[in-house]
C-alpha cells in the first residue's frame, strides 16, 4: 500500500499546527485558491463547487478507533464556507491523547487554470512542502513519507515526530479532481509518540472513508 513509508496560502500541513493541550491540529485555510486498507478507491468524476460537512463524512467506527471517546465538532478559528470546512475529533486528557481532523477544500479555477488544474498545482506545492519538512518548528522532524496508490487521483502521507512534546503526527493529503481531502492524526501514548505504522495506517483509513463518502455525495 505504501511506496515507501495540518494557515494561509502556501502553508505546510505539518507545520501549520494549532497547539491544543500539547497536540497539533492543522488548517490549510485558503491555500490552493479556495474561494469564500489497500482497496482501490474510484476518483470523483466531476469537479465540485461545494463540499459536504466534513463531520458527516468520516465513518464513526474509524473515528472511534483512532480517537476513542473523542469530542467532535467544527474546528475553531477556521474560515468555513461552502467550499471548505474542517472537523476535529479530540481527546486531550489522560495518558493516551489524540487529535484527528478532516479538512475538505473545493479548489476554484482561474482564468488560466481549470479547477482541477488549480487543485493539482496546489497539491504538488503542498506535497513538496510536507515531504521536505521545510516549515517544521524546532523539535519536529519527518521520519517517514510515501506516495499512496489507489486513493483518489493522487495521494501521499507524511509522518513526523515532535521530540520536545513526545508526540507523533501523520498527514494524508488526497486529490479528487478539484477537491483536496486532508487528514491529520496526532497524539501520544504516555510519553511516547503514537507508533508510525498505526499513525500512517490510521490517516489512510480515515482518508479512504472520506473519499468513499464524497464519491457517494
Amino acid at each position: 500500500m505504501l511506496l515507501g513509508v495540518a494557515a494561509g496560502a502556501g502553508a505546510c500541513a505539518l507545520a501549520a499546527f494549532v497547539v491544543i493541550s500539547g497536540l497539533g491540529g492543522h488548517d490549510r485555510g485558503t491555500s490552493g485558491q479556495v474561494v469564500g486498507s489497500t482497496a482501490q478507491t474510484p476518483a470523483a468524476k466531476a469537479e465540485k463547487t461545494a463540499v459536504p460537512d466534513a463531520c458527516t463524512l468520516l465513518d464513526s467506527k474509524i473515528a472511534d478507533r483512532l480517537a476513542p471517546h473523542a469530542e467532535r465538532g467544527p474546528a475553531d478559528n477556521y474560515a468555513s464556507n461552502d467550499r471548505q470546512n474542517q472537523c476535529v475529533w479530540g481527546v486531550y486528557s489522560g495518558e493516551d491523547q489524540r487529535q484527528l481532523s478532516v479538512e475538505m477544500r473545493a479548489i476554484a479555477g482561474t482564468q488560466a487554470q481549470s479547477p482541477t488544474d488549480a487543485a493539482r498545482a496546489a497539491f504538488v506545492s503542498e506535497r513538496t512542502a510536507d515531504e521536505s519538512g521545510k516549515a517544521l518548528i524546532g523539535g519536529q522532524e519527518i521520519t517517514d513519507k510515501a506516495r499512496v496508490n489507489g486513493l483518489g487521483d493522487e495521494a501521499y502521507v507524511v509522518y513526523s515526530v515532535d521530540k520536545d512534546q513526545g508526540s507523533g503526527a501523520a498527514v494524508a493529503n488526497v486529490r479528487l479532481a478539484n477537491v483536496l481531502v486532508t487528514v491529520h492524526y496526532s497524539g501520544s501514548d504516555g510519553s511516547d509518540p503514537i507508533p508510525t505504522g498505526a499513525a500512517l495506517t490510521g490517516t489512510q483509513d480515515a482518508a479512504r472513508s472520506v473519499v468513499e463518502a464524497l464519491n457517494q455525495s
